[in-house]
């Protein structure tokens, strides 16, 4: 440990602060973070009140606060809890940190929870992936079988029992600017979807499936082969689990392939289709790039899904390109790009990838956008938050790459009572949690009157560093998820919006005007909650800026909003 002994910090002089009191005092707003040490040792980072540096940070790190230990209580207690509630909600812990971060190692893992996790799995049987290779099974089950050419019979051995070695003979299973959309949501007939890949045992349910794996003790189980032969003759069950016992007139032997141990096989499952086979496809996409689950609520029925949305590509991240020549635009040259060498971005006035960034309080002072990994909220109309690139050399730990990283909530997409489909996530969001990007097939503005018909709901113009009322230069995009997007394209409007959108570049620079639009949690938001934008944001700036006696005049091409929120403007603009 004495490699990664932290060097002694230097000694803060206070010699440019101002506004303590006749003891040359300042008051201690409180406890705002914590690191661990390699030794177990905390230390605290502590805010000021009336004291900053000359470059605007007011907080310094401390083993103790001797004369407020009430705030370091308070900071542990709310610490503690809200490492219980991740505890709660998910037993999963990140394990891998940069080489050049070891030191953080003891933070990391107390930041997730580590501690906690460690004792609620402790009581916990082992049934790791089951539902994934459930899933899989369905998806390969008309695959031949090695042994007798019909639907292979998989198997599957409860995690952490001991076997024998399985002989060749037993196969092993391996201004949202909607601005020109047909609705002010999404179009009840061709956007809406929802339901749980955990819930898709095809031959039994999670309950029983679970009840019979860990009921299982120990057996030795005959060939797949032998199974579904003695399936033909009259068994019709999906699983078996039964003994070999060779008979005193058989020459059989206790076969070299039985496996010792819980097993079952899982056999002649149904093919996944219709919603079920959309919500795998979904989710194989979103785990490939490191997201959480994609759900589709039960709600929500094969009959519901039109036919193009069986063809749709679910992109987690990432912008489609029909264009080559916009593409060639995107992908701008390493040279091109501005980026920070440091090794944990801590100020923005210090990073270089943050030169461009018009970010700043208000003594003009280089802010970054996030804090605590939350968005600030600190962002001037037509500003675009530069978050770092793939050329900076700070980690993927970085307080500086929020929307550049994997959501890590799962998102449910369901059937709303009148605005068709519509996206919520099942658990608790706190404000300035930031859950994904707007992701399609960039083109033109000007070549968004070209598209059919039905694709214009689902266009997103990338207007986030236009200002209302001024001449915004520059070329102007947009980006369509009719066949190609996430689950961003289901968010509804709503006039009083769970969420806020705002523009990002980390894929490339700003010059080029197709940053990233970034969905943020505009406050806390229950589990649960349908997730809402609005989509013509100028409308809800030009009614606060009335004085309440005159009556916004409608558009004649206006839709009818249905939101229901209280203070619901009645329409939207198309």
């Amino acid at each position: 440990m004495d490699m990664w002994k932290r060097s002694p910090s230097p000694e803060e002089s206070w010699s440019d602060a101002e506004g303590g009191n006749e003891n040359g005092e300042w008051p201690i707003k409180g406890v705002v973070g914590e690191e661990v040490d390699p030794d177990g040792t905390s230390r605290y980072e502590v805010r000021w009140g009336n004291w900053s540096r000359k470059d605007g940070t007011n907080t310094t790190w401390q083993t103790d606060i001797t004369d407020r230990s009430d705030l370091v209580n308070s900071w542990k207690k709310a610490q503690g809890h809200k490492r219980n509630a991740l505890a709660q909600d998910s037993l999963d812990i990140e394990v891998s940190w940069p080489d050049d971060a070891v030191h953080k190692r003891f933070t990391f893992l107390r930041a997730q929870a580590y501690e906690e996790k460690k004792r609620k799995r402790l009581d916990k049987p082992s049934a790791a992936d089951w539902d994934k290779e459930i899933e899989l099974a369905c998806r390969h089950a008309d695959e031949p079988d090695a042994e007798d050419g019909n639907a292979a019979s998989r198997l599957r051995v409860r995690r952490g029992t001991p076997r024998s070695t399985p002989s060749s003979d037993i196969p092993r299973s391996s201004s949202f600017k909607h601005t020109r959309g047909p609705t002010p949501s999404n179009p009840p007939s061709s956007s809406k979807r929802g339901a749980s890949a955990k819930k898709s045992s095809p031959s039994i349910g999670d309950g029983a499936f679970r009840s019979l794996m860990f009921k299982l003790s120990s057996s030795t189980v005959e060939s797949p082969a032998d199974i579904y032969k003695g399936d033909k003759e009259g068994s019709k069950n999906f699983i078996k689990n039964r003994p070999v016992k060779p008979g005193p007139d058989s020459n059989s032997k206790p076969a070299s392939s039985a496996v010792k141990g819980d097993v079952i096989f899982v056999r002649n499952m149904k093919t996944l289709r219709g919603r079920a086979l959309l919500q795998s496809n979904w989710n194989q996409a979103a785990h490939d790039a490191g997201a959480a689950d994609i759900r589709i609520s039960n709600e929500i029925v094969d009959d519901d899904i039109e036919q193009h949305l069986h063809k749709f590509k679910y992109m987690e991240r990432s912008y489609h390109f029909d264009n080559d020549g916009l593409q060639s635009i995107f992908d701008v040259d390493s040279g091109a790009f501005l980026s920070c060498r440091c090794t944990t971005c801590q100020r923005a006035s210090q990073c270089d990838c943050q030169t461009e960034s018009e970010i700043t309080n208000e003594r003009g002072h280089k802010l970054f956008a996030y804090y605590d990994g939350l968005f600030a909220f600190c962002i001037p109309q037509g500003v675009e938050v530069i978050e770092c690139n793939k050329y900076c050399r700070c980690s993927s730990l970085c307080g500086n790459r929020v929307a550049q990283k994997p959501r890590n909530v799962p998102i449910e997409i369901f059937k709303t009572k009148q605005c068709g489909w519509g996206a919520r996530c099942i658990v608790a969001l706190p404000k300035g949690k930031v859950l994904g990007i707007y992701t399609g097939t960039l083109l033109r503005r000007e070549d968004v009157d070209n598209l059919p018909p039905e694709h214009i709901g689902y266009v997103f113009d990338l207007d986030g560093t236009e200002v209302r009322g001024q001449h915004n230069a520059g070329d102007k995009f947009s980006v369509d998820s009719y066949d190609c997007g996430n689950w961003t394209r289901f968010v509804n409007h709503s006039c009083s919006p769970s969420m806020k959108v705002y523009s990002v570049v980390f894929d490339t620079i700003r010059e080029v005007h197709m940053p990233y639009v970034a969905f943020v949690a505009a406050r806390d938001i229950p589990a649960g909650e349908e997730l809402t934008i609005d989509y013509e944001p100028s409308a809800a700036e030009e009614m606060a800026e009335s004085t309440g006696k005159q009556k916004q005049k409608m558009s004649p091409t206006a839709l009818l909003c249905k939101c229901s929120a209280k203070r619901c403007r009645g329409w939207i603009k198309q």
